[in-house]
């Protein structure tokens, strides 16, 4: 037994896998259990993949943030924000520009939403900015 776990943590160590980038921990952790792993969403849970919708939008750079998963997630600010740029590049095909920073992100979650389905409906009406 001892020589089978020696062999096994000897291979691990000689073959390091290739790294993940925190982001994509920090997605797994935080948000693919409403979002899923694809980011589709669910019946209740609004897909990650419409974000390119949104992202010409007014408003829906700060909405990102301030919906209740992303403001309360157990992330530093500087975490989120880099989660943020992330997502938005993940789903809409480009970073942010600018990009999320930490001040940002420690400002816009001090404010989470209460209701991000009104807020999101009215971003879906706004005029791209």
């Amino acid at each position: 037994m001892k020589l089978a776990l020696g062999t096994a943590a000897f291979l691990l160590m000689a073959h390091p896998a290739a790294a993940d980038s925190y982001e994509e921990h920090d997605y797994t952790l935080n948000c693919s259990g409403c979002h899923r792993t694809d980011g589709s969403g669910s019946r209740v849970v609004p897909s990650l993949q419409a974000m390119p919708e949104l992202s010409a939008k007014a408003g829906a750079r700060e909405y990102w943030v301030q919906v209740p998963g992303a403001a309360q997630a157990p992330l530093s600010n500087a975490r989120l924000a880099a989660l943020m740029n992330w997502l938005v590049e993940r789903f809409v095909g480009k970073r942010p520009e600018p990009a999320y920073t930490a001040q940002e992100v420690g400002r816009l979650r001090r404010n989470p939403l209460r209701d991000p389905i009104a807020r999101r409906t009215e971003i879906r009406r706004a005029t791209p900015h």
